[in-house]
Order: C-alpha cells, then sequence, then structure tokens
C-alpha cells in the first residue's frame, strides 16, 4: 500500500496546443496542470470534478506532456477552519491549496478555477491567493424534481456534474423532495423511478461532501386519498385536493403510515439523511375548523407526530420547520405568533426556523425573535419571479433584488437554501453561494467574478451591464397557453423598457469575438437567448415570429424538456404544423 504523504493522484490536463508568452503574476499560461493530492477522497473527487470542467472550457483532450507545468499541491493544515481554506504560491510554478478538512481543499480549489483563464490558449491564474472560510455554516440547494423540469427528465449524469459544479461555488447541502401527489403509493412504477433518481441525485451530492435531506409536506398524499379524509382546499396557495386533514377520524393515522413507509425506503437505499424539512404549504394545508388557522394549530400538532416518527426511523436526522407562507402577504392570521406562543410553552421539537416567500422575507420575523430562538434558515425565490413561463426566455438574473433582500435578512441567518427549477437560475445559484461564504460581498462584484470565469475577462463590465439591463426588463408573461390549441397564442411585453435593445447589441457584438468555446456553452446561450427574447419580443410586440420560436426551441433542448413538460417551466413554443 503507498504511504498516504505520497502524491495519490496526479492530473495532467493539455490545455493548449501551442503556447506563447503571454504572463500573469510575472508567469505564463500554463499548457500543463500537475494536481498533487495529499488530502483524502473527496479532495480526490474535487481534483477529478476540476479536471473536468478545465478541460471542457479549454476544449482540448487531456493528454500528458507540454511545457512546465503548473503544479496545485493539495494539503490539509491544522490551523485552519474545517471549510475554511488557503491558497498561496510555494514556487514559479506551483501553489498549495490547504484546507482546515477536505472540505477546505475542495473550496479553494474551486476558487482556483473561479479565477483562472480558461482557454484553447491556456490555463491563466487569476487572483487567488489567500485565507478565506464561510460565514453561514449552511450554504444548501434545494432542486425541484417535479413538472418535468431539468432535475425529473434530464440524464441523471448530466444533473450529477451540474451537482457537482455547484459543489465548487460551496454549496454544502442538497436538497429533494418525493412528490407524492403524482403517484397512487410507493409501489406505483413511476414512483418507484422517481425514488432511484432521488437516490442518485443525493448520492452525486455526498460524493461532493453535500449533507443530504428530505423534504415533507406535513399533510400531503397520494393521489388516491379517500374522499373522506381529504383536507379542506387553502385557496389562497397551491393544492392538488388530495391532502389530508389530520383532524379527521383516521388522517393523522394514514399521514403517519405513508410517511413511516417512505422513511423506510430510503433508509433500504443506503443514503445518510441527514436532515428532513417540513413543510406547510404549497401545496399543503387545511382550512376546516379544526385545523385553522393552520400554521398555528393543525401544522403544529402534526409536526410533534411526524417528529417523534423520525426521531424513531432516523434520529440522527435534523428537523427543519418551514413556514412558507406563514399570514401570506401580511394577512394576519396569527400563525407567527401561534408559533412564537407554542415554543415559549414547551421546548421546541424542531432544531430550525425556515422562513421566506415569493415576494419579500416575512416582516415578523425583522421585528421579533425567532420562535423559541433557533437558528434561521431562509429559502430563496431564485426560479419564479416575474417571468411566465418561469424560465421559458433563458437566464432570468437578479442580483439587484438579491442584494437588497440579502441585506435586510443576512444578520438573521446561519444559512439557506434558494428553491430552483432549472439551469436558468444558474447566475442567481452562484449569486446567493457566495453571499452565505461572505455575506458583505456586492452582488455585482459577484456576478462579474462568473462572468470572467464562464464567459470572458476581457468583455466582463459590458456583460455585466447587458445583464443589469436583463434583470430590470422581468416581466414576460404567455397568455392564451392553457386555452382551445386554435387561440392566439402570444407574450405580453411589459410595458416598461430599460434598454433591451441594449443589452442585445451588447450581448450580440460580445458573442462575435467570444472563443467557439464559449458561444456554444449553455450558459452563454441562456444568456444570450434572453437579451434576444427580451428584444425582439418588444419589436414584434409579443407576436411569436420563426426566429423567436426557434430561440424557444433551443432553450427547450438545453434543460433537456421533454413534451410532457409542464408549461410553468417550458418555453412558450409554438409546434411545428
Amino acid at each position: 500500500m503507498r504511504d498516504r504523504n505520497l502524491p495519490i493522484r496526479i492530473v495532467v490536463l493539455l490545455i493548449i496546443l501551442c503556447i506563447g508568452s503571454i504572463s500573469l503574476h510575472a508567469e505564463k499560461s500554463y499548457r500543463t496542470i500537475v494536481i498533487e493530492n495529499y488530502g483524502g477522497k473527496l479532495s480526490a473527487k474535487a481534483a477529478s470534478v476540476f479536471e473536468r470542467i478545465v478541460g471542457q472550457k479549454a476544449g482540448c483532450d487531456l493528454l500528458s506532456g507540454g511545457n512546465k507545468p503548473l503544479r496545485i499541491l493539495l494539503r490539509h493544515a491544522d490551523d485552519l477552519q474545517t471549510e475554511g481554506y488557503r491558497i498561496t504560491r510555494t514556487s514559479k510554478h506551483t501553489i498549495c491549496v490547504e484546507g482546515g478538512s477536505d472540505y477546505g481543499i475542495m473550496y479553494g480549489l474551486g476558487r482556483v478555477l473561479h479565477t483562472a483563464n480558461i482557454s484553447s490558449k491556456g490555463f491563466e491564474l487569476g487572483k487567488c491567493e489567500g485565507s478565506s472560510a464561510p460565514q453561514k455554516t449552511i450554504r444548501g440547494i434545494y432542486l425541484a424534481t417535479h413538472f418535468h423540469n431539468f432535475y425529473n427528465d434530464a440524464p441523471v449524469d448530466k444533473v450529477a456534474e451540474y451537482i457537482e459544479e455547484l459543489a465548487l461555488w460551496g454549496y454544502n447541502g442538497l436538497q429533494v423532495w418525493f412528490d407524492m401527489h403524482h403517484y397512487t403509493g410507493l409501489e406505483d412504477p413511476k414512483a418507484v423511478l422517481m425514488a432511484e433518481r432521488l437516490k442518485a441525485l443525493l448520492k452525486a451530492g455526498q460524493e461532493m461532501g453535500m449533507k443530504s435531506g428530505l423534504t415533507m409536506l406535513a399533510n400531503e398524499s397520494y393521489n388516491n386519498t379517500p374522499a373522506e379524509l381529504r383536507a379542506k382546499r387553502v385557496k389562497w396557495t397551491g393544492f392538488f385536493g388530495c391532502e389530508i386533514c389530520p383532524s379527521k377520524p383516521g388522517g393523522m393515522e394514514l399521514i403517519l403510515r405513508q410517511r413511516s413507509e417512505m422513511l423506510d425506503m430510503f433508509k433500504k437505499m443506503d443514503l445518510q439523511i441527514d436532515n428532513i424539512w417540513l413543510w406547510p404549504y404549497d401545496q399543503g394545508g387545511c382550512e376546516c375548523e379544526d385545523c385553522s388557522p393552520w400554521g398555528a394549530n393543525g401544522y403544529l400538532k402534526l409536526t410533534k407526530e411526524l417528529v417523534r416518527l423520525i426521531h424513531e426511523k432516523m434520529p440522527s436526522a435534523k428537523i427543519v420547520l418551514s413556514t412558507w407562507l406563514f399570514d401570506f402577504e401580511e394577512h394576519d392570521k396569527g400563525e407567527w405568533r401561534g408559533l412564537a406562543d407554542a415554543f415559549s410553552k414547551e421546548m421546541p421539537w424542531v432544531d430550525y426556523i425556515m422562513a421566506d416567500s415569493h415576494t419579500k422575507f416575512p416582516q415578523y420575523l425583522l421585528s421579533h425573535p425567532v420562535p423559541g430562538n433557533l437558528p434561521l434558515l431562509n429559502f430563496p425565490e431564485i426560479s419564479m419571479w416575474e417571468n411566465m413561463p418561469w424560465g421559458g426566455y433563458g437566464a432570468n438574473p437578479q442580483p439587484l433584488r438579491f442584494e437588497k433582500l440579502w441585506r435586510e435578512v443576512s444578520p438573521l441567518l446561519v444559512g439557506g437554501y434558494p428553491y430552483s427549477e432549472g439551469k436558468y437560475e444558474d447566475i442567481n445559484k452562484v449569486l446567493y453561494s457566495q453571499l452565505y461564504w461572505t455575506p458583505d460581498r456586492n452582488a455585482t462584484d459577484i456576478l462579474k467574478e462568473y462572468i470572467r470565469h464562464e464567459f470572458s475577462a476581457k468583455y466582463t463590465d459590458k456583460i455585466a451591464e447587458a445583464i443589469i439591463i436583463i434583470e430590470k426588463n422581468m416581466g414576460l408573461k404567455a397568455i392564451n397557453w392553457f386555452t382551445h390549441k386554435d387561440a392566439r397564442k402570444e407574450i405580453i411585453v411589459p410595458s416598461h423598457d430599460f434598454g433591451a435593445r441594449r443589452a442585445f447589441d451588447i450581448i450580440n457584438a460580445v458573442n462575435k469575438k467570444l472563443p467557439r468555446q464559449v458561444q456554444c456553452s449553455w450558459r452563454w446561450r441562456i444568456v444570450y437567448l434572453r437579451a434576444f427574447l427580451d428584444c425582439r419580443l418588444r419589436e414584434t410586440k409579443g407576436q411569436i415570429t420563426h426566429d423567436i420560436n426557434n430561440a424557444f426551441k433551443e432553450l427547450k433542448a438545453i434543460s433537456s424538456l421533454s413534451d410532457e413538460a409542464n408549461f410553468v417551466v417550458r418555453p412558450p413554443f409554438l409546434p411545428d404544423r
């Protein structure tokens, strides 16, 4: 057996075919990179992901040989925090990435990657030296696997690669949801396939050191719920009509039996489940007399029983109590006050509170202590804002919005989990990953770091200007898509225009100067197509022309959407006649 002090992984990457005298920090653009891993399994995995991404961006095969290589040494350092890292140049052609653990090494390697300039011309080190550690301990991402979106239908290996990339940006948790209303039970063939898919996604996250979590809507059920046990519809939020009322005779028992079966299923999958979320609304809830107000009554009674069950089945799992849509839009039903009162009278039966809403952060928490003085997580809405379909027009960057929201709530949080419906909010995911890591960072600076890494160092400011315009022009909405197939279909274009033509002119001009590898990348294409659609739909006053329809079809392909994809996630293209 080899000594652990010797390099256990050497990765040699061919970055360019010809190399000139380009220099950075008195060095040059490297033709080859050698990674020497003195860490463990996780840092080895991170090195392999680093290798893949560099190869994709360089557009070169991974071969040995070449000029004097850049050596990247991966090591542990006892003086660093567990997730912290330190990057130093130890010689002319060597940098050392040290971490307080393999986690720190991985995040440090991500820093090297995201600050570098990578192209067919070579690998140029960016300004990556220094030390850093995250200020928010919980930095997770929730991937919604429904509506036949990207996470639901794309090849699992493609979703797994995307999860790997998010881990290198600093995400350390992955949450999924087994959406029961689609199925008749765990034996439903489609339910079996979904369970296996969720297992594969969680496994991909665990290989990158991400904590695994399950979400449970408190009173959700299968689509064959007995009519006599069904909950009374909550009119102002999502509701599928198969939710169970826990106050009806037999209702609580059926909920607990179904959850017990689900927990047993995941236990058999050889998965470490680190946390479980309990969710009140959207869908969910019950407005019967015995359950209302749901968030301060039926929901709390039900979660107590669910927590007892979870502790029995998965005693090490942390419990997160979501308050999503409590007292929605400031309609005070007493839910926040009722939760605070309950936790003042007895020890909280959960480990964390999660709070957020579609539009703004709950005002109650901005002027009151967190109920039970529990640690607080947020659940940022990065997917559904303004446009309809949400990702139907390409990228939906929101740095200005997030900057405002974050400054208000950041001091209250120990971390959070953005809500994701697909790849189209990639910029938003990176924005939040970096705000969790360094809360006082400027969102525009994070945006520019993303642009330099993914697109171009030379045109960073130009692209950033266009993206800010794109955010300001949010609000495209498709109409008549649920009506008769022959009904006129068009897009409602917002009355405001903060420079859609200018944004597209910038993006189009830059596009012509970018390396082909960037031009063809999906991240660039969703920005390009968004700028095009914002501009072109204003010119056509919302009418779908041939070129607009082709843009929609390309976006559908980028997200690996099938014809079954729900309208809310599918670009509004017209079918071929």
